[in-house]
C-alpha cells in the first residue's frame, strides 16, 4: 500500500492537467487510480473509452466539467504487484464548488447521456478502486499534444520554496524545451487531500509526445545537468522525488 501512497504528474496529464494552448488556471484535479485484472484489460478499456468517456464529454460540454483524461500505468499488464493500480483517471474542475457538485451534475446524468442502464456497462465489476486523490494546479505550461506522461511525486521539507523554484527557474526551462525532442508540457500541484506524514505533498507532470522521449527524460544519465547550478532543490526538497511514474495516454476530454 506504501507504493499506492507514494503515487500520490499527472496523469495528468492529465496529465492532462493542462489545456491544449492555453494556460490552465488554478483548477483543481482529482486523480482515481485503479486496478483490473489484466485479463480485463480490454473489456474496462472498452467500456470507458466508448461508453463512459461520453458522460464526461457531455459534461464538458455543459459547462460542469474542464476536463477528463484516461491513462494506462506503463507495464501495468506485466505487473503481478496487488497493491499497485493498472490504470489512472484524472478528472479537472474548474474550482471546488464544480468538484463538489460534480456527483450530481457530471455522474448523476450518465443514463440521459448513455441511453441505456448504466449498470449494464457499468466497469465497477472489472476494477478496484485503489485510492482518490485531489489537488490544485500552482502552475503550468500550456499542453501540447501528448502521448506519455511523467508524474513526479515529492514531499518538500520547504514547500514555498519548492514551488518558488518551479514557477521562477524551472517554467522558464521548459518553456524553451516545448516541441523538442518530444517534449509537450509541464505543470504543478500542490496535494489538496489527503494529507499526512506518510502522503506526498506535490505532484509534477512531464508530458511527452513518444515513449522514447519519456525514457530519455526518466534516465539518469541523460539528464540535462547545465541548470543544476541554479537550483536549491537539495535544500527544499532533500529527499528528491518520492516516486516517479511513467503513464500511457488512451483519452483525453478537453
Amino acid at each position: 500500500m506504501r507504493k499506492i501512497i507514494l503515487i500520490s504528474g499527472l496523469l495528468i496529464s492529465t496529465l492532462v492537467f493542462s489545456q491544449a494552448g492555453k494556460k490552465l488556471p488554478q483548477n483543481i484535479i482529482q486523480i482515481t487510480y485503479v486496478q483490473v485484472e489484466h485479463e480485463d484489460f480490454a473489456e474496462f478499456e472498452s467500456r470507458e473509452l466508448n461508453h463512459w468517456s461520453k458522460v464526461s464529454d457531455k459534461a464538458i460540454k455543459s459547462g460542469n466539467q474542464v476536463g477528463w483524461a484516461f491513462f494506462r500505468l506503463a507495464n501495468a499488464a506485466f505487473i503481478e504487484d496487488q497493491a499497485s493500480p493498472t490504470h489512472a483517471f484524472v478528472n479537472i474542475y474548474k474550482d471546488f464548488k464544480q468538484l463538489a457538485d460534480a456527483p450530481e451534475a457530471v455522474w448523476g446524468n450518465a443514463q440521459a447521456v448513455l441511453g441505456i442502464d448504466p449498470n449494464l456497462i457499468s466497469t465497477n465489476d472489472l476494477s478496484k478502486t485503489m485510492m482518490i486523490q485531489t489537488y490544485k494546479v500552482v502552475d503550468n505550461i500550456p499542453t501540447e499534444e501528448f502521448k506519455y506522461a511523467v508524474w513526479n511525486y515529492a514531499k518538500p521539507k520547504n514547500m514555498s520554496g519548492f514551488l518558488e523554484e518551479n514557477s521562477n527557474l524551472w517554467k522558464p526551462y521548459f518553456e524553451k524545451k516545448i516541441n523538442k525532442d518530444g517534449f509537450a508540457g509541464w505543470g504543478v500541484a500542490a496535494r489538496v487531500h489527503p494529507q499526512g506524514m506518510e502522503e506526498s505533498s506535490i505532484l509534477s507532470w512531464d508530458h511527452y509526445t513518444s515513449l522514447e522521449a519519456a525514457m530519455h527524460a526518466l534516465s539518469p544519465t541523460d539528464y540535462d545537468s547545465s541548470i543544476l547550478s541554479k537550483s536549491k532543490m537539495s535544500e527544499y526538497d532533500p529527499d528528491g522525488f518520492r516516486y516517479r511514474v511513467l503513464v500511457e495516454l488512451l483519452k483525453f476530454n478537453m
